[in-house]
This record gives structure tokens, C-alpha cells and sequence, in this order.
């Protein structure tokens, strides 16, 4: 039996510690950055609107609006769960739980294609619906079951999932969660980037806030 603290109820990396990598909270992105599907240009716009196209599709329970590539593959807290479009999409209808997502900040390095995006999911756990014991899922055309370790009650689940977007469609996703008891938890970022590098404080890349 496989084990993961919400099943695969919370299909959503690795800290972003990549050379160029930008923040860029979602609340600031360009206007166009989350315009939906048929985004296929290698721009920051497009992979941020491939990224947040998934986010949505978590709170709306709904994968079917994801450019998916047909070689997707999802990976959470290091275990594979989902090889191709059509088991990542599957697995939306078991998000019921989630409630919304909030602090939504994306990562992103354009010329390799990837966004890190960083945000907090409110889970409300109803009993009998994935609150213990274990369900049944599959990854391949292996079917296995997945001890649910969280009890019914409200949770905030710390998320980082990182992804790799080629033409507008998303190639690899890989998942961080942390789940914390209660709902509506703080991320801990500040309200502005200033309060962490003030102007005129070195960088790790030598340059200066301006």
C-alpha cells in the first residue's frame, strides 16, 4: 500500500533555486498571463496561464480545460501518480475537498520552460468522503491502493508544484505538499518583495534591488 497524506486528492516541487528563476505573485502577473487555453507561444505569459489553468482545475474539480501534452507526467512528494492526460484528468474529480486557493506566486525561468508556482489550498474533509482508511487508484495499468492518513476536518495544504510547459502544453508536473490542521493558514510571504531585499541590498547575484 502507498501512502500520501490526502491520497491523490491533492494532485499538486522542488524549492526553486534555479539560476534566473523570477517571482512574480499572480495578483501582478501580465493581464493576459491567465487568459485560458490556446496559448502556445514560449512566453512567460504562456506557461504562467498552462500553470494556472491547473490551479483552477483543482478548485473547479474539473481537469478537461489543462493543455495536457500526451507524454505528461505527475509526481507527488516523490512518488509517480499519473503517466499521460487522461489519469491527470481522472484524478480531478477526487478534489472535491478543495475549497480554494489562495497566495498564488509562480517562479518562472522562460528559457527552460518551467514555472514553480507556490500557493495554499483550503481543504474542508468531509467524514466518509476521504477522511481514512484507503482508496484505490491507479498509475499506469497498475491499480494499488493509497492509505489516507488525515482524518475528516479543515486543513490548509502548503503547496509547490513545479512545471515544465513546451508550446503552451504541459510536459511534467512535480509536486511538494505539506498539510497543515485548520484552514486559512498564512503562507509567511510578505506583502511586498521590499520587506525581504530592500533597495540596495546585495544579491546573490551581485545585482541591487532598483
Amino acid at each position: 500500500m502507498r501512502h500520501s497524506q490526502f491520497s491523490m486528492i491533492i494532485p499538486v516541487l522542488a524549492a526553486c533555486a534555479m539560476a534566473g528563476c523570477t517571482p512574480q505573485p499572480a495578483e501582478m502577473a501580465d493581464n493576459g498571463a491567465h487568459s485560458g487555453a490556446g496559448c502556445t507561444a514560449n512566453s512567460r505569459a504562456c506557461i504562467e496561464a498552462a500553470a494556472q489553468s491547473y490551479i483552477d482545475g483543482l478548485v473547479a474539480h474539473d481537469g478537461s480545460k489543462i493543455p495536457l501534452a500526451e507524454d505528461v507526467r505527475r509526481t507527488e512528494n516523490g512518488l509517480n501518480n499519473a503517466r499521460g492526460p487522461n489519469e491527470v484528468r481522472e484524478s480531478f474529480a477526487r478534489t472535491t475537498m478543495i475549497e480554494g486557493a489562495r497566495n498564488v506566486r509562480f517562479f518562472t525561468d522562460v528559457d527552460k520552460g518551467e514555472t514553480v508556482a507556490f500557493f495554499l489550498l483550503d481543504i474542508d474533509l468531509k467524514e466518509g468522503e476521504f477522511g481514512g482508511g484507503s482508496s484505490k487508484t491507479k498509475s499506469g495499468d497498475t491499480e494499488y491502493e493509497v492509505a489516507v492518513t488525515k482524518p475528516a476536518g479543515t486543513y490548509t495544504v502548503h503547496e509547490a508544484e513545479r512545471f515544465r510547459v513546451v508550446d503552451g502544453k504541459i510536459h511534467d508536473i512535480e509536486i511538494i505538499a505539506h498539510v497543515e490542521d485548520g484552514k486559512g493558514a498564512g503562507a509567511g510571504w510578505p506583502k511586498e518583495r521590499n520587506a525581504v531585499i530592500k533597495k540596495g541590498d546585495n544579491q546573490s547575484n551581485g545585482k541591487t534591488d532598483k
